[in-house]
């Protein structure tokens, strides 16, 4: 890792741990309220290894809470530009800052830092001349994620009342222009209300069956469904995905996972992925 990574580092670290809020009454029991006071106190006396065994520990029993998942970032984080930094301590931060927007949507704290890890690791990645962390992403999911559900929704709604409304017209106005109108009215909204039902379908049928996952290897090999690698092509996303990089996970078996990277549809080992909880 470069000096200035390691400087910029530095200075996300000291702004993290002096903002780190401690809220244990928020967890569920005496156990697990003493585990996460451990990681805090271990965290600001500069034993990042032992806060990421207790805060492990805690996601082990099942505590998804946003102040668990934030300290675990600032542990890995911390440890990560410490001689005992571990590889893939840089995804697992990436991964415990996205969980923590999933449980805390709203934590600009999390959110900036989670920036400017994904900027960091980007610009180390370019100067070492790798792909980004970043793969253009099939159209259809795109577009489907383009807009939330709720919009779609309304959509559909409004549509069908202004095709309802223009089969009215046509139906009982005696004006030719009118009922021309009403006409080309309730193709259009009809058209337009059939599309956003799809779209609405598909954005639900995304949000239940498929998971996202955050890469917490150096690098995730894609391999097909035997679990050979596949062969590297013409673009750079067909052969491995970096580190801290966000995927679709479509299936999970004990051994690899079926994710959707850019436009390639492969699988990788489960233990080079961390799975995100669903919003």
């Amino acid at each position: 890792m470069s000096r200035r990574l390691i400087s910029a580092w530095f200075l996300v670290l000291s702004a993290l741990i002096s903002a780190t809020i401690v809220r244990a009454e928020t967890l569920f029991d005496a156990d697990s309220k003493a585990l996460f006071s451990k990681a805090a106190g271990a965290i600001k006396s500069g034993a990042p290894s032992e806060a990421i065994g207790q805060l492990e520990l805690l996601a082990d029993r099942g505590i998804l809470h946003p102040d668990v998942s934030f300290n675990r970032a600032v542990a890995y984080l911390r440890r990560s530009r410490t001689p005992r930094s571990q590889p893939g301590d840089l995804g697992r931060a990436v991964a415990a800052l996205e969980e923590t927007l999933t449980l805390r949507g709203s934590d600009e704290q999390a959110q900036a830092t989670l920036e400017k890890v994904q900027s960091e690791l980007s610009r180390e990645r370019s100067r070492r001349g790798a792909q980004s962390l970043m793969a253009r992403p099939a159209i259809g999911r795109a577009l489907v994620r383009l807009l939330p559900e709720n919009f779609w929704a309304a959509v559909g709604l409004f549509s069908s009342g202004f095709c309802t409304l223009g089969l009215l017209i046509a139906g009982l106005t005696a004006s030719p222009r009118r009922r021309f109108v009403g006409k080309v009215l309730a193709s259009i909204t009809g058209v337009l209300g059939i599309l956003a039902c799809t779209t609405l379908y598909a954005a639900e049928q995304i949000r239940h069956q498929v998971n996202t996952g955050v890469v917490i290897a150096p690098e995730a090999r894609l391999r097909d469904a035997a679990g050979v690698p596949l062969p590297t092509g013409i673009t750079r996303d067909t052969a491995s995905v970096p580190e801290g990089a966000l995927l679709d996970i479509s299936r999970i078996n004990d051994r690899y996972c079926e994710v959707l990277w850019g436009e390639t549809k492969a699988w990788v080992q489960t233990s080079e992925l961390q799975v995100l909880p669903k919003r």
